[in-house]
């Protein structure tokens, strides 16, 4: 199945239009890769390509689209796209509405006509395929982000349509996960179905795909400045003992509801260290990282903390938004900290733009930054980050990167989970929690295994 597309301009309305006369066509069994800066509208490219933008959210969308025969842009058409395609939304918690893996997808494969206990078969097969077979009956509330992102990538192959389109499909998954992305990419397209990736991480996939673009000023253009997306890895140097005055520390059990996730933890965080907690989805690494923090109670021991200006950055950045403006957001953390305004404006470069826009109308990578902002004004000593380089351009991993070294040179202590290799490679020291337990380790060699877990060589 072809899909052709001339978009004229679209946007959310006529003060935002995001893309002007853009052309994607993409054949059967071929993989189309888009990367853009943050805010340059891939998320909007999608939602035009699937008439969602026009017919959902009352957006604007000029121009003609074909489907396997069907314009996404007519009503009559876009009612019928179900079956045609798949798409893989950034958040997975926008994706899911039933209370268990199983009840989401047995009742999506019901939809489509398998008999009750067939489908209860069909997704236990597909969850098993996913490495969700033991939590099939858990709340996804309780999953951990990394495992709701496989549920929906499981949830999306209901009905096996022909063309996918995924959005920053790496997004908070472990190198293992990642690895069962690339594989099941590389099926879809053995099988002759188009698929378009949009995604920031661009060398995950970038050997799988057969054309690349980049979404700039509106427009999409071939890959000719891919320099640009690309990140410098740095050269790793061996982990190295750290000295100084112990920050926070930690020995006992983590948990909920008085049941061990993680056993006879030792943790211990000194001055000046940024230090990385690493481990599979759903190993409790925040679980670990709200403990320390302070939102749950361990198990058994206690968390000291001797500092009391510290702030715990979650994996959703929309939970730490107050106000109904960026401007407001940052005249707030200006006025509770006596941070001059003027510096937290420059610290975030869409501001003029984006000063009387809801928080959470910007784009996944600039609320990312903003939530980081936040946390950066309000943690001078202490900083506690949940999947920091999510969502972020190449642009910007790099000015995070930046703050985090000069935080840490003056003294601040950073603390993230991540299933980043990159960030790893920026740590001072590296903690692995897998199977219960929590351990110190090489970074170097930590890296390592996740570039080669993932399947990716990086250049």
């Amino acid at each position: 199945m072809k899909l052709e597309a001339e978009i004229t301009r679209a946007g959310y309305d006529e003060k935002t239009i995001l893309l002007s006369n853009v052309n994607v066509k993409a054949d059967e069994g071929h993989v189309l890769l888009i990367a853009g800066s943050s805010g340059s509208g891939k998320t909007t490219l999608l939602l035009s390509l699937t008439g969602v933008l026009k017919h959902l959210l009352n957006g604007i969308v000029d121009g003609s689209i074909s489907i396997n025969g069907l314009n996404p842009l007519i009503l009559e058409d876009f009612e019928k796209l179900p079956g045609n395609i798949s798409v893989l939304m950034q958040d997975p918690e926008r994706q899911l509405i039933f209370p268990t893996p199983l009840d989401e997808l047995s009742t999506s494969l019901e939809a489509i006509g398998y008999p009750h206990v067939e489908a209860l078969k069909q997704a236990s097969i597909l969850l098993s395929e996913i490495g969700l077979s033991n939590k099939v009956n858990v709340h996804v509330e309780d999953l951990s982000s990394g495992e709701r992102r496989k549920l929906t990538l499981a949830l999306i192959q209901v009905g096996d349509p022909p063309i996918y389109m995924l959005d920053e499909p790496s997004a908070n998954l472990d190198p293992q996960s990642i690895a069962l992305v690339r594989d099941t990419v590389k099926k879809w397209k053995n099988n002759g179905k188009t698929v378009l990736i949009v995604e920031h991480k661009i060398h995950y996939f970038r050997d799988l795909a057969d054309e690349m673009y980049v979404l700039r000023g509106g427009r999409l253009g071939e890959f000719f400045v891919i320099n640009d997306m690309l990140v410098n890895l740095p050269e790793c140097e061996p982990t190295s003992s750290s000295e100084g005055e112990v920050v926070l520390e930690f020995e006992g059990d983590i948990g909920y509801n008085d049941t061990p996730i993680v056993r006879n933890a030792e943790f211990k965080a000194r001055r000046g260290e940024l230090i990385s907690i690493v481990g599979p989805n759903g190993s409790g690494k925040t679980t670990f990282l709200k403990t320390l923090a302070g939102f749950l109670k361990p198990v058994d021991g206690e968390v000291k903390t001797f500092t009391k200006k510290y702030f715990y950055a979650p994996q959703n950045p929309d939970l730490v938004f107050v106000h109904r403006t960026v401007k407001k957001e940052l005249e707030s953390i200006a006025r509770k900290t006596s941070k001059p305004l003027h510096e937290l404006t420059l610290m975030y470069p869409w501001f003029m733009k984006m000063l009387d826009k809801s928080p959470y109308q910007l784009s996944h990578g600039q609320r990312r930054l903003l939530e980081l902002l936040i946390a950066f004004a309000y943690g001078e000593d202490l900083i506690l980050l949940d999947e920091p380089t999510t969502g972020l351009d190449a642009q910007l991993y790099e000015y995070v990167i930046r703050e985090l070294r000069t935080r840490v040179s003056k003294g601040s202590t950073i603390i993230v989970a991540t299933h980043d290799p990159r960030l790893v490679l920026e740590s001072s020291r590296v903690y692995v929690l897998e199977s219960g337990k929590i351990k110190e380790d090489d970074k170097c060699r930590v890296a390592e295994s996740m570039f080669k877990s993932m399947g990716v060589i990086y250049e």
